[in-house]
């Protein structure tokens, strides 16, 4: 399993979005893309559900963490 780490942090939306999906681009189905955030990606989510991954965001104090997997279902 690899992870593709991202630091989404400082940039102004779509960036963010863009830098995530551009990154999916070459995800196997082990692997996963940590992105750091300054927000949480709502906006996002519906075209990681589109392509077939899952995530879980981490929202606590200043530490913004989006891990991004390929749907096994």
């Amino acid at each position: 399993m690899a992870t593709i780490q991202i630091d989404n942090r400082g940039l102004q939306p779509p960036e963010p979005m863009v830098r995530i999906l551009a990154a999916l681009g070459g995800l196997a189905v082990d692997d996963e893309v940590v992105a750091l955030m300054d927000r949480e990606p709502h906006l996002l989510y519906p075209e990681l559900e589109r392509r077939g991954y899952t995530w879980e965001f981490d929202g606590r104090d200043d530490a913004y963490v989006l891990t991004v997997r390929r749907s096994t279902a």
